[in-house]
């Protein structure tokens, strides 16, 4: 509509030669684009491959009924350079990922992603883009991802999706089975999102500094929930609440110039341990460097509620005001030669 072309779906079972609607589909993004207009899409299943994007556009489907659906082993939709991009009411179902952003802006609101083998959404080197209200499900390696190229800033907001049933189908020890993750990229928040059944880490930031990981819900990770890792520089993970995983949350990695982050008023409950990725303890809260812990409430940690420091890695922690409750030891902080001072009280 608004397009002066005509798009009709297809049933599911449906093929148009090797490419489906992509040709039909492209021409009308295209033709929209150059008028810096609205596509909107009916209701119903389109068959496509490889669509891409690079100028500005608004894309509107109908909730829960226009589906964009990849042809076998292809990337649905890539959008590259583009300032202004809002796709709202969208489908994107199966392929190898679903939608990949390259040096783009704007909103990814209220779209759902299910299905795809590798990467439900992959953002790299975004500029002021938002990703919120989708539903993310039963993808084959990750949910939603933040990168950049280089350590720098990002400034992307990842609030108030819902991701679930994320795998780990392509192994590795972290790589994969996360449903939100952070690589490089800095000053990305996270928040209020609802994040169950990853093979890994809900939530995993690796060398992205001053990130903030804010009010998410968190349940059946077979990893850490919350990852923090490598050279990340400055993190804030507050209100969070955890249950049902095997690590709560780990602020690591001093030896690659991790450091710096406020770990505060999250709840932990059922910390059972596991054997994902080599990690068997059942720990609540780990950190090593110039770290607060305070204000936390940890029940059922397996093994410990609180470890301060790993070896010779700690240096400059506080653990003040936490609440522990049956957990195997309630406060582990390091005193092996080389670590450095640690600070428990209240």
């Amino acid at each position: 509509a608004g397009t002066g072309l005509t798009l009709t779906p297809v049933a599911a079972t449906a093929g148009n030669g090797k490419s489906g609607q992509t040709a039909e589909l492209q021409a009308a993004m295209d033709h929209a684009a150059a008028r810096d207009g609205v596509l909107r899409l009916p209701a119903g299943k389109f068959l496509v491959s490889g669509l891409r994007l690079a100028a500005s556009l608004q894309i509107e489907g109908v909730a829960g009924r226009t589906v964009l659906a990849a042809m076998p082993g292809s990337t649905i939709l890539t959008v590259e350079e583009a300032a202004h991009v809002s796709i709202g009411g969208i489908t994107l179902e199966g392929g190898d990922n679903g939608l990949v952003l390259s040096n783009s802006g704007g909103r990814i609101c209220g779209n759902e992603f299910r299905l795809q083998e590798k990467t439900a959404l992959h953002a790299v080197d975004s500029k002021g883009l938002e990703i919120s209200g989708n539903h993310v499900h039963d993808i084959g390696n990750n949910g939603i991802q933040v990168w950049t190229t280089e350590k720098t800033e990002d400034g992307t907001l990842v609030i108030n999706n819902r991701v679930e049933r994320i795998a780990a189908n392509e192994g590795g020890s972290g790589q994969n089975g996360n449903g939100i993750n952070i690589f490089k990229a800095g000053h990305v928040v996270v928040s209020n999102n609802r994040v169950t059944d990853c093979a890994y880490s809900a939530i995993r930031n690796n060398s992205g500094a001053n990130c903030q990981i804010l009010g998410n819900a968190i349940s059946r990770c077979l990893e850490v929930a919350i990852y923090v890792e490598f050279a990340f520089e400055g993190a804030v993970v507050c209100n969070n609440m955890i249950d049902d995983v095997a690590f709560g949350i780990s602020i690591t990695n001093l030896n690659e110039g991790g450091r710096l982050a406020v770990c505060s008023s999250n709840i932990l409950r059922n910390v059972h341990g596991g054997k994902t990725g080599g990690v068997t303890l059942g720990g609540g809260i780990a950190a090593e460097a110039d770290a607060l812990i305070s204000n936390n409430v940890i029940e059922d940690a397996k093994d410990f509620g609180i470890c301060m420091g790993w070896g010779p890695y700690a240096r400059n922690l506080s653990a003040q005001g936490n609440l522990i409750r049956n957990c195997g030891t309630g406060i582990m902080a390091s005193v092996t030669d080389g670590a450095g001072q640690s600070y428990i009280a209240h």
